[in-house]
């Protein structure tokens, strides 16, 4: 031994004479350093140079320098990659952004700087006893000179320099080299049984090793402890950071404990929206809208690709790490077991390989919930930035049914599939299921980045492990995979086929319901719920139907896939025992059929991906078709001018709506359009219906399609819009009325008062913040009109287009609209374009008059002459009479009560007639999974279920149980093993377990989708046959989302869940039974993992829960905007407001990701608490197989095989438990509905005489009604009667309660007191469907349903084609006019609400109005005055003894009208009719007439008598009304004309 380092009594410089200092002395002395030493000295040495070189190569490229001077410093940081998404390069600040370091932060970098000193210190100390004790210190040397540098690159942090993140980041990352190097050399060793001399003799001892240690994990630990800098990405927003954005690593990715805060919450109540942690701002909707826009490429995919790219580059790193950390677990097993079995030489100590139980679960969550991490912040931002892109180019496309597509190829296979869509589809539902199913089934398709990494990983892993162990058998096996990878393949692509079909089957039902909801009114007029349901029904039993031949292929597909790897693992084994005559030991065994197992995952895998990524682009070519189709609405800016002086015109135009020469042309042109509107004053458009006036306008907005010439429209100075069919918001009356402009107090008071607006604000309980509901529903057809004309009208724009505003307004109010607002100062010059046919209304005030008739211009003059009165006259125009009567609401809820439970300041009660929708508290109710269960059948079929899952758990244990006793006959009888009799009974066991697991899937299946069909049945019914009341309180968006979404669950995923519940619980009860049975020391650890795995469930259900529940409202907001934008999507292009609804879906689209985010964050907390509980109890199944006696080596591998089984099982149990009580929510949301109140059902007793009613008399005495049961009166003792084959016209102002008196006559209101009696029956009494089917309604607002003219008019098939035509004539849609729908003007396309888009162009190709001619959805085809001609003919083909028309005339023409007049009396003549009238006109010839009016106790009759008594009596109201209109004599004279054409005597 050498001499020690210090001699007492000895001089300093002998210090130098030292032995060891000799050796490593310069000058002449060689180096005497082993290899192993050199090389941990170079990979320090290394380790040192990159972080300088990295902060050197930063700053020579940056030119950021180390010491920034104050004046450069900027202390606001920001995401600098992210930034330039929204901002350009300019926008970066000039300054130097530093990072704080202040608060929590601050304390753990001088934690950290005193460990690195620590660290320091203990070197020294090492480097001094070496030197001491004479021992090699260059190393020591090294590591000092290494911790050095790391404290002097941590302390530069203390200086606020630009580098202070890297700095941070270095020092983390490097400082692990040195604790791996000492473990290598000092710990390594010792757990080796023969370590080599060299190894040995390296290894350093003592105190100083594991303080070295302990410091430098305690530095790493740290630093991923330290909070993170929150770095926004728009440093200017006033955006708040989110948790996990601050959150440590440790926390962020380790544990997941920054949603701990919610989880405590849940614990302690319900969560409320404001609990949900904030939206981090890298995952916001605008940052990935942008993204979308400036990666934009040639196709879908590619932009996706190009947008994504780092996220997939994170997933596919993970998949290969994942892939990586999967063998740890069976590889730790099967050296474990080896060495109990004692089959091989140990070569390091088992413990390690207990610890690999433990940390072999643990690293694959870990890997496995960062994967799943990544992969659902994908789901949010591909949701966020295609929902986006999706409403961006809906707001460009023109809603016409050659969309750009018919103008591809036509032998182009896809071009040619695309020209078989019905013509009748909804486009807005393929958007609507573009933004739902569509993108769901993008981010379902994540898991093919596993494909990339995890997957081939884990395959080749396994390839060359089990050749390890079972030599070339292993290969055999291995081919035969790859020989039958193309089975799983092939079926994939049939079920492709399948699954498009099933796709455009649940369109299908989808459209069906949106358009029934559409149009519920008028089915409900008409008694056809049971007739459309039986449509529903028709389309839901397609649907399915495919879904049970998509169930059973999935099911070949999954049965393939798993049969394929256990026919291997037989035929391995038999290779390995029968050919190579090996013995088949527990290490063996077990280890082989966990990697056999991993390969049959992947397999598995590979199944579900490929499907998956099949139906992906099945989506992906659907959104491509849409987002990167042809822009179908043309720009014309290029045509034009910059001069905004000049006024909208048409130079040399001619447009269409459809493509020349397609399919849906129906050669209806605006032609040879050359024609200027006056700036700054009044241009009135007229004509007869059809004629292309609302075609006029839209084509000067843009909306059809340009052919020839040009057209100038100064957008620049503003435009403002009033469409024909009014479109509203569901907001107050004020939101829609500033429609986004600044509220200016003196000019909205202006507005309000020129639109006739005062006197109903005064009536509405909260005045202009009432909120007016759905579609307006809270406000008469006149105040619609008179809303959307104050819009137009306070909207700062200079051309202002008016479409046909006027007819909607009774006489008083339209002179004063006129008077104030056409005439007045609000419009005095400013451009106005005036689509009227009431001409004399406003030709004093018109600059210029433009007539039009099929799509040309007849006249253009600048006053009214007589040549353009002749032409009026010609068309049909009301040229010399006003509006004479005042016109009542539309059959929606007009005179609807106000609630009074909601105040708004100034004393008013705030109208609140759209509640938002309702969410659960608490977990979901029990009683729920057995009303579930019920639609499965009765209790036979339960008691099934249970004896089958339990008979599929006990073959699943078997399986692994009997490879055990296999292995254990080669421990105990080596000699004596009856290959054949095992590998027979092995196979046999294998191949029945699989057979019969699928078979307990079917039935499971079957029994799903029973329920499925029983409550879809349930729920269409019971919200067709609910009170019309629930429709006008109830958004349709909303009831389309449970219609889709939720029904959706019931169907996918809630009997799945179900399912795997059932089998995860009985799995874990019945391994815990086996393992603790088999060895009892098993229980203790099994018992505390299950308490573990429970308090950790039950906390996770609670908050998982109540988050679930947010994101299920927040949704239907979503969908709303979604279907209100397109509603009005004219509208909103007409008055350029596209980026305010762009950015309002911004904001729903980031509330709807808020809770989302929060949801998958919660499955990974659980997660990884799952895999920890999984680790310990691996950790504690490795402890007890070394420390307990005389269990075998295969029952130590079965319980092995099982303790991670177990675990498993514990976390899918919680997961799918929680999962399905998530989804049950769904199912409650149903459930609510299948509970609604219900109309009267029909009974025996209630059914009237076939022939009722034989007459048409009617006997209304004292009746009053109201809208709901706790309203007030509508109807106030309202009593007349109505005699056999008599005409009855009712007239009244606005809230008289006309259309409130139709109603009731069907039923549709609350009695509460007095009665109706029809035909000698108490209608009380009669089945509501009788009532409605044969008393006849024809409403202002008629609504058709998609077909032909035909089954509108005969939904029942029950009547002649004979009687249909000559009811068609009847109405004025045939005979003469046969060419009439050539000049079509509008369409309306149906939204995922229920509304309609006004004014969308037509799209049919036929050119003749007969019983064939199609019907879109809606009658979106037609104009407003055929919709209603179309809706008299159908009248006229019922032929009820009793008909009610409610304003049926108020968009036709007076030629029109008149027509109609006379076949009212022609066409009905055993009839009785009932007329609500929108012109004094159209009742004066009645027999008798009602006038009713509200005198504050809702509406009464004021008069009833004949037309020339009423007109006779001076004082009285309908005298009055006639004298107010200006046409007194002539009304006089044609009510003393009805009188001598009856055989009286006028008086």
């Amino acid at each position: 031994m050498e001499a020690p380092f210090v001699v007492q009594g000895g001089s300093a410089k002998n210090i130098w004479k030292h032995p060891v200092l000799l050796k490593h002395a310069p000058g002449g002395f060689s180096y005497e350093i082993d290899s192993l030493s050199r090389t941990r000295i170079a990979i320090l040495v290394v380790a040192a140079l990159i972080p300088v070189s990295v902060l050197l190569f930063r700053r020579l490229i940056t030119g950021t320098p180390f010491f920034t001077a104050k004046t450069k410093r900027d202390f606001t940081v920001y995401n600098k990659s992210e930034f330039l998404e929204l901002y350009d390069k300019d926008a970066v600040p000039s300054k130097a952004p530093i990072e704080p370091l202040e608060g929590t932060r601050r304390t753990w970098a001088w934690a950290q700087l005193l460990l690195l000193a620590g660290l320091v210190s203990v070197n020294i100390i090492a480097l001094l006893t070496r030197v001491f004790h004479q021992q090699d210190l260059i190393e020591e040397c090294a590591e000092l000179g290494y911790w050095l540098l790391l404290l002097m690159l941590h302390a530069f942090r203390f200086y606020p320099t630009p580098y202070r993140p890297s700095l941070s980041l270095l020092v983390t990352v490097f400082c692990i080299v040195p604790p791996l190097l000492l473990i290598e050399r000092d710990l390594w060793p010792k757990l080796l049984f023969n370590a080599s001399p060299e190894k040995s003799r390296d290894a350093r001892h003592g105190w100083e090793v594991y303080a070295r240690l302990g410091l430098a994990v305690s530095l790493e630990l740290s630093a991923l402890m330290t909070p993170r800098l929150w770095y926004p990405v728009d440093p200017y927003s006033n955006d708040l950071p989110s948790p996990e954005q601050t959150a440590s690593l440790i926390s962020y990715m380790g544990s997941y404990s920054w949603i701990g805060n919610l989880i405590r919450i849940a614990y302690k109540r319900d969560i409320e929206p404001e609990d949900l942690p904030e939206l981090p701002d890298y995952d916001r909707a605008r940052l990935w809208s942008k993204k979308v826009e400036n990666n934009k490429k040639s196709t879908t995919f590619k932009t996706f690709f190009a947008c994504m790219r780092w996220d997939i580059l994170n997933m596919t790193l993970c998949s290969i790490f994942l892939g990586l950390m999967q063998f740890v677990w069976p590889v730790s097993m099967r050296e474990l077991l080896a060495y109990v079995e004692g089959s091989k030489e140990p070569v390091i100590t088992p413990w390690v390989f207990v610890f690999g139980l433990f940390f072999g679960p643990l690293l694959t969550g870990l890997v496995w919930e960062a994967y799943i991490f990544n992969a659902t912040r994908l789901v949010i931002r591909v949701k966020a930035a295609f929902t986006q892109s999706l409403l961006e180019k809906t707001l460009k496309i023109r809603f016409t049914q050659d969309s750009g597509k018919d103008e591809k190829d036509p032998k182009d296979p896809k071009a040619a599939a695309v020209k078989k869509t019905p013509p009748n589809q909804s486009k807005v539902g393929m958007i609507n299921n573009l933004m739902s199913t569509d993108l769901d089934t993008l981010t379902n398709a994540r898991e093919f980045f596993l494909l990339v990494g995890s997957v081939p990983v884990e395959i080749i892993f396994a390839v060359v492990f089990l050749y390890d162990l079972l030599g070339w058998a292993s290969l055999v096996g291995i081919g035969m995979m790859v020989a039958t990878m193309i089975v799983p393949i092939l079926i994939a692509k049939s079920l492709a086929k399948i699954q498009r079909a099933l796709r455009e089957s649940t369109d299908a039902r989808i459209n069906l319901m949106s358009e029934t909801l559409t149009a519920v009114r008028i089915i409900k007029f008409f008694g056809l719920e049971g007739a459309f349901l039986e449509k529903i029904r028709e389309k839901r039993e397609a649907e399915l139907r495919l879904s049970l031949i998509n169930t059973i292929c999935s099911l070949g597909l999954r049965t393939v896939s798993v049969l394929l790897p256990i026919i291997n693992i037989v035929v391995t084994f038999g290779i390995f025992t029968k050919v190579m005559n090996k013995p088949l030991t527990a290490s063996i065994a077990f280890t082989s059929i966990s990697l056999f197992d991993i390969l049959r995952g992947q397999f598995g895998w590979l199944a579900f991906i490929t499907q998956q990524v099949v139906y992906a682009f099945i989506s992906f070519d659907r959104i491509d078709k849409f987002l990167n189709g042809e822009e179908e609405l043309e720009n014309y800016k290029s045509q034009e001018s910059v001069d905004p002086q000049k006024p909208p015109a048409y130079n040399n135009a001619t447009l269409s709506w459809s493509k020349p020469g397609s399919d849906e042309d129906n050669n209806f042109r605006l032609s040879d359009m050359n024609v200027e509107c006056v700036y700054g004053g009044l241009t009135v458009v007229a004509g007869p219906v059809g004629s292309g006036k609302s075609s006029f306008i839209l084509g000067l907005m843009g909306e059809m399609r340009l052919l020839e010439g040009s057209i100038h429209l100064p957008r620049q100075s503003g435009i403002s819009y009033v469409a024909q069919s009014t479109w509203l918001q569901n907001a107050s009356v004020k939101d829609n009325i500033l429609f986004g402009s600044p509220y200016d107090e003196r000019r909205y008071q202006t507005t309000i008062e020129a639109c006739g607006l005062s006197t109903d604000l005064k009536n509405l309980e909260a005045g202009d913040e009432t909120e007016i509901g759905e579609r307006g529903t809270t406000l008469s057809g006149g105040q619609k009109a008179r809303v959307s004309l104050a819009r137009a009208v306070y909207s700062p724009a200079q051309t202002v287009f008016l479409d046909d505003v006027l007819s909607a307004l009774d006489a008083e109010t339209c002179k004063l609209v006129v008077e104030k607002c056409i005439k007045g100062d609000i419009l005095a010059g400013r451009t106005v374009i005036l689509v009227t046919h009431h001409v004399s209304l406003v030709a004093s005030a018109a600059q210029k008059i433009i007539v039009l008739s099929d799509g040309k211009i007849v006249s253009d003059s600048h006053n009214l002459t007589k040549s353009t009165l002749d032409l009026l006259s010609g068309a049909g125009e009301d040229v010399d009479a006003e509006i004479t009567a005042p016109q009542e609401a539309d059959p929606d809820i007009i005179d609807t009560p106000k609630p009074a439970d909601a105040k708004v300041p100034g004393g008013k009660e705030a109208t609140k007639l759209v509640k938002e929708e309702g969410r659960a508290k608490g977990r979901v109710p029990k009683i729920m999974i057995w009303k579930y269960i019920k639609n499965f059948g009765g209790p036979f079929v339960i008691i099934c279920i249970i004896c089958l899952s339990l008979t599929n758990q006990f073959l699943g244990l078997a399986n692994s149980y009997f490879v055990g006793l296999w292995s254990d006959q080669y421990t105990q009888h080596p000699d004596d093993v009856d290959v054949n009799l095992w590998l027979g009974l092995y196979a046999g066991v294998l191949m029945g377990t699989v057979l019969f697991e699928t078979f307990t899937y079917i039935v499971w299946f079957a029994f799903r989708w029973i329920a499925s069909r029983r409550i879809h049945e349930k729920v269409v019914k019971s919200v067709l046959y609910s009170p019309i009341r629930f429709f006008d309180t109830t958004p349709l968006g909303r009831i389309i989302n449970r219609m889709s979404n939720d029904v959706k669950s019931v169907d996918s995923s809630l009997g799945a869940y179900l399912q795997q519940v059932f089998h995860q619980a009985l799995e874990c009860a019945f391994r815990l039974v086996v393992m603790s049975g088999l060895i009892p020391a098993f229980f203790i650890p099994t018992i505390a993992v299950s308490v573990v795995g429970i308090i950790c469930g039950n906390l996770y259900v609670r908050a998982q829960l109540g988050v679930k529940r947010i994101v299920s409202v927040r949704e239907s907001p979503l969908f709303s905007h979604f279907g209100d934008t397109i509603s009005g999507i004219v509208t909103i292009r007409g008055f350029g407001v596209q980026d305010r609804f762009l950015a309002e879906s911004l904001k729903r689209v980031d509330d709807f990701s808020q809770p989302c985010e929060s949801l998958y964050s919660l499955n990974r907390w659980i997660g990884i608490r799952i895999s920890w509980c999984t680790g310990a109890i691996g950790l504690a199944a490795g402890v007890i197989a070394l420390t307990t006696k005389g269990n075998s080596a295969g029952l130590i591998g079965f319980s092995l095989s099982n303790v991670l089984a177990y675990s498993t099982s514990i976390l899918y149990c919680v997961r799918y438990f929680t999962m399905f009580e998530v989804e049950l929510n769904g199912f409650e949301r149903l459930e609510e509905y299948i509970e609604l109140e219900q109309e009267p059902a029909k009974t025996i007793e209630g059914e009237p005489p076939a022939a009722w009613p034989t007459e048409g008399s009617c006997i209304v005495k004292d009746l009053c009604v109201k809208y709901s049961k706790d309203g007030p009166d509508v109807l106030n003792k309202v009593s007349f009667d109505v005699k056999p084959r008599e005409r009855v016209g009712i007239v009244g102002r606005t809230g008289a309660g006309k259309s409130s008196l139709a109603l009731s006559l069907l039923r549709f209101t609350e009695l509460s007191g007095g009665s109706i009696s029809i035909g000698g029956l108490d209608i009380q009494k009669v089945n509501l469907e009788a009532l409605r089917r044969r008393v006849t309604i024809i409403p202002q607002d008629p609504v058709l349903l998609s077909g032909t003219i035909r089954t509108n008019l005969d939904p029942f098939g029950e009547i002649d084609d004979s009687e249909l035509q000559a009811a068609l004539e009847g109405s004025g849609l045939a005979g003469d006019k046969v060419d009439i729908l050539e000049s079509a003007e509008g369409t309306r396309a149906p939204t995922p609400d229920g509304t309609t888009t006004p004014d969308v162009p037509a799209r049919l190709k036929t050119k003749r109005i007969n019983l064939n001619t199609p019907i879109t959805a809606g009658g979106d085809n037609l104009s407003q005055g055929q919709r209603q001609l179309l809706a008299f003919a159908r009248a006229l083909v019922r032929r009820s003894k009793l008909v009610l028309l409610d304003e049926a005339t108020s968009s036709t023409d007076q030629s029109t009208d008149e027509r109609i007049q006379q076949t009212l009396r022609s066409s009905f003549p055993d009839s009785s009719l009932i007329v609500i009238a929108h012109r004094l006109r159209t009742v004066v010839n009645m027999d008798r007439i009602v006038v009713l009016d509200n005198l504050g106790k809702g509406g009464e009759v004021v008069e009833f008598d004949t037309p020339l008594n009423l007109l006779n009596n001076e004082g009285g109201v309908l005298r009055s009304l006639a004298e107010k209109s200006g046409e007194f004599e002539e009304l006089l004279e044609i009510a003393k004309s009805s009188v001598l054409e009856r055989g009286g005597e006028p008086l």
